[in-house]
């Protein structure tokens, strides 16, 4: 099962979590300039990763929305973010 890199930037008004991709890395810059990187995690879903993230910051059980499916990660995907996740700069 393809494993995808996720991130947890925080910056004085609070925090963000998403897969890692060139677009989020582009934006966080000017939406939260003071941002710092909390934490790093791989997960095969985004619902495992959404759990992967509520651990880590003790939020107990991520509660599921209702009638939206789990987004499973594929090859596919995988490939796009590991030839990103090359070229990406240092510090995202």
């Amino acid at each position: 099962m393809p494993l995808l890199l996720h991130e947890y930037w925080e910056d004085e008004d609070g925090g963000e979590f998403s897969v890692v991709h060139q677009r989020m890395d582009e934006l966080r810059p000017r939406l939260m300039p003071n941002a710092r990187l909390v934490f790093s995690l791989y997960a095969s879903s985004w619902f495992e990763a959404r759990q992967l993230e509520y651990d880590r910051l003790e939020y107990g059980r991520y509660p599921i929305p209702e009638g939206i499916p789990d987004q499973i990660y594929t090859t596919e995907q995988a490939a796009e973010q590991d030839a990103y996740l090359r070229r990406r700069p240092v510090g995202g």
